[in-house]
């Protein structure tokens, strides 16, 4: 109820796991190799990584026509990050909630209320991962991929609709996986964590020739509080929700890659029970809880047409279920949701000279959409089918007319059946006005077409159907960058940022049923400035601070947003300890920000430790992490549905984790 407490047994153990993990690394310096990977590289080294995701090829993180970050594997590690949306917390502008059902995005003081994340496009090697009923994306512990299977993450900032389409208002988050680059291998890894949450992950890894493929299966179940008090219901149990916090989920991913043609699958399946009685179901019962299934397969045949020309092809099929059941007393109101979709896109980038032409066509078509209502077994009181469509051809050009300055320009037009068309331009001047210093001007507009439960659900009992078709909301953003080395191992960035969203699409009471519906009634703006320092030596010490203001208002009525705070610092360090363990240390602060009920919300600042180790003896590995240092009691503001302004979340919590990796084949030396 306030934080967790924690027996002087289960402090001491933790003492001395850290103790024994810095022995261990101690002991195995002689056996430790140099590093080879993005740890040992200069900041000057990093900023010609190349980045994929800005423009859809590879190029320089300070040509592309974006804010861009990336977070490596190692990065990942070092601060023990557990889900998603911890990584991406930890970037600037960005902050996270979480109602006890899903972890919910904001961006530079948006986020929407009951939000499911549908205003950012998340993608996992370019595949998306917004399904077709909510166009959520998944990024907490509902994210369908282990953490540990990911090589780097590519956050691009600012509408991203001219080359992506729909969803990406925000920006784009590509996940990229490791590939089976070295010798066969079979990986284990395993973990235990506060509220007895337990996770394993078995991966194997082979490479034969052309031919290379990583499988891998994850599992976690977790108990989680035993008792949550919530004063709003003080009048049932005195207010205490006991043993209904638990989840679990069970991933599968394969990749597969022979030459030029790449297959790769994913399923995953996470049941979590919610504790907080949403949408007025029974306070302290059983049966009030949803699952969600995802599985994509996706297949993509890349050439190098010659050494000027990229050719890419790809065709997919993505499944989505939903189930949730609510409990009301002794009945049980079920909901349910599932799509089917196949699609296919081509894509042609060519360099001609200085310039180059990025070119590509989308087309999707959902087998079926469908949403239904029903209690026990009883006829659907709610039945909708639908079966949506969109194409889309899209272009973008980047010209070096002048020197040190790139223009890229380029757009998207997506047409709908339901809606029609959508237009989403983007203009990027990228000027180098030397080695150490570039300078971007980014103009875009984007769109997020109406999803289907916006469109057409309803249930007679908190939400009716629109009475007018919905149309996109769209975005229309000014940003200026400058990112500039003061020292080879020192970067400096400045972002001041301005953009106003119009037809937003919220939900409102319905002035003849007094239920809610969707309408376009929304007309937000946002505008701030963002500051980062971030240092890399070659000695694996580093840092990143930042810092980022922002007024995020409702422009029709001239106030504030609910979930808006205008206020994030943030500091990750990490150091090495002995030649072959590191700790990292995170400190996160939000401002108080207003609630959806219109309360207010204090501050949060967090403290998180971890202690890892490169890989000890051959193979092993270990990290603990100590999560909310200083068992800070803090809140998140709840969305709509719930009777709660507001969601205490935990208090200090644990984490400990072996991975062990096992080759299958012996590695020859150098001759």
């Amino acid at each position: 109820m306030h934080g967790t407490v924690y027996s002087p047994h289960r402090l001491l153990l933790c003492g001395m796991v850290l103790s024994y993990l810095l022995f261990s690394s101690h002991v195995a310096l002689g056996q430790t190799q140099s590093d080879s990977d993005l740890m040992s590289l200069s900041l000057e080294e990093l900023a010609k990584t190349k980045v994929f995701s800005a423009s859809r090829h590879l190029e320089d993180l300070h040509e592309a026509p974006s804010a861009v970050s990336i977070i490596t594997a190692e990065d990942i590690q070092r601060y023990g990050w557990r889900t998603l949306a911890d990584v991406i917390g930890s970037l600037r502008g960005f902050y996270t909630s979480y109602d006890r059902d899903y972890t919910y995005l904001g961006v530079r003081g948006f986020l929407r209320p009951g939000d499911f994340n549908s205003r950012i496009l998340l993608l996992v090697n370019g595949h998306r991962l917004n399904e077709a009923v909510y166009g959520s994306a998944p990024l907490g512990s509902e994210f369908p991929l282990d953490l540990d299977l990911v090589d780097h993450i590519e956050v691009v900032r600012g509408p991203s609709s001219s080359l992506y389409g729909t969803n990406a208002i925000f920006g784009v988050i590509n996940v990229v996986t490791r590939r089976a680059n070295g010798a066969s291998a079979v990986e284990v890894a395993g973990e235990e964590s506060s509220f007895l949450n337990r996770t394993g992950r078995l991966t194997g890894s082979v490479t034969k020739g052309r031919l290379s493929a990583v499988l891998s299966g994850s599992m976690y179940r977790s108990d989680g509080h035993s008792q949550l008090y919530y004063p709003e219901f003080s009048d049932v149990n005195d207010g205490i929700a006991q043993n209904l916090d638990g989840e679990h989920y069970s991933n599968a991913f394969a990749d597969l890659q022979d030459g030029d043609l790449r297959i790769q699958g994913q399923f995953g399946i996470r049941t979590k029970i919610m504790p907080t009685a949403p949408f007025g179901t029974t306070f302290d019962e059983p049966g009030t809880d949803g699952t969600d299934r995802g599985a994509y397969v996706d297949v993509e045949y890349h050439r190098n047409l010659s050494p000027v020309t990229d050719f890419d092809l790809k065709t997919y099929y993505d499944e989505y279920d939903f189930w949730g059941g609510a409990a009301f007393g002794d009945q049980q109101f079920v909901t349910t949701a599932r799509s089917d979709s196949l699609g296919t896109e081509i894509n042609v980038s060519r360099k001609i000279g200085r310039q180059r032409i990025t070119a590509g066509t989308d087309f999707q078509y959902s087998l079926r959409v469908e949403q239904k209502n029903f209690t026990g077994a009883s006829t659907p009181s709610f039945d909708d089918h639908r079966t949506p469509w969109f194409v889309a051809p899209y272009a973008e050009t980047e010209l070096n007319l002048v020197p040190r300055l790139t223009i890229h320009a380029g757009a998207r037009l997506d047409w709908f059946d339901t809606f029609g068309g959508a237009l989403s331009p983007r203009v990027a001047l990228v000027y180098q006005a030397n080695s150490r210093t570039s300078l971007k001007y980014i103009f875009g507009r984007a769109f997020r077409a109406p999803n289907a439960y916006e469109s057409y659900y309803e249930d007679g009992v908190s939400i009716v159907r629109p009475t007018a078709a919905l149309k996109p909301e769209h975005i229309q953003s000014n940003e200026l960058v400058v990112e500039h080395s003061l020292r080879p191992w020192l970067e400096l960035t400045g972002d001041g940022f301005f953009a106003n969203l119009t037809n937003l699409i919220d939900e409102v009471p319905d002035p003849v049923s007094g239920l809610n519906h969707f309408v376009n009634i929304g007309h937000d703006g946002s505008k701030g400035v963002e500051f980062e320092a971030e240092a890399k030596r070659v000695s694996g010490w580093e840092a990143r601070a930042s810092y980022t203001f922002s007024d995020a208002r409702d422009e029709a009525n001239k106030i504030a947003l609910q979930n808006s705070p205008t206020s994030l610092a943030k500091l990750n360090g990490a150091a090495p300890l002995t030649h072959a363990s590191f700790v990292g240390l995170e400190l996160l602060y939000t401002s108080p920000q207003k609630s959806y009920q219109g309360t207010n919300v204090n501050g949060a600042f967090l403290t998180n430790i971890t202690f890892s180790t490169k890989p000890l003896w051959g193979g092993w590995q270990f990290s603990a992490s100590c999560y909310n240092a200083f068992n800070r009691q803090w809140f998140d503001p709840a969305g709509p549905g719930l009777v709660q302004p507001e969601i205490q979340q935990d208090g200090r919590t644990y984490r400990f984790k072996i991975v062990y990796r096992l080759p299958l084949e012996k590695v020859r030396p150098k001759q």
